[in-house]
């Protein structure tokens, strides 16, 4: 792993450690708040397929999805946009949802906004396959 993935990784594991991962965290309370902690947890949990370069001018594949929270506070991933000539990488985004463990310390207001409207998020995947999500992506490179 390079170093600005390593430093990625351990950034990623202290926000999501803070925001996430224990009871009696910090509370998220805003929508873009939620969605930030989000990248970061899914970042933290899938640090090898994840990278923190600009994205390449021309994406390998785009996959849009909506998250929600079920009843059991598990994630779910609803496709919203993806390659059909890509069908790896939409099946990457959704792993990177599933493997997430249960949002804890969230804000009984960020608990029904995630059951409820959810958050779209995408993934922007590189041509070797990893990815940036968009809230946490770099700006894209140009041609």
């Amino acid at each position: 792993m390079n170093r600005n993935a390593t430093k990625l990784t351990a950034v990623a594991a202290l926000a999501t450690a803070l925001l996430w991962g224990s009871p009696g965290a910090a509370q998220a309370q805003s929508a873009d708040q939620v969605k930030a902690d989000f990248a970061r947890a899914v970042y933290q949990h899938s640090a090898g397929k994840v990278h923190n370069d600009r994205p390449q001018p021309l994406l390998r594949a785009v996959v849009v999805l909506r998250v929600k929270l079920n009843e059991q506070n598990q994630w779910q991933a609803e496709v919203f946009r993806d390659n059909p000539d890509q069908p790896e990488m939409t099946r990457a985004a959704i792993e990177s949802v599933a493997q997430l463990p249960a949002p804890t310390g969230l804000s009984p207001q960020a608990q029904q906004m995630l059951r409820n409207e959810g958050l779209v998020e995408a993934w922007l995947f590189q041509s070797d396959g990893r990815f940036a999500l968009k809230t946490l992506a770099k700006p894209q490179r140009g041609a």
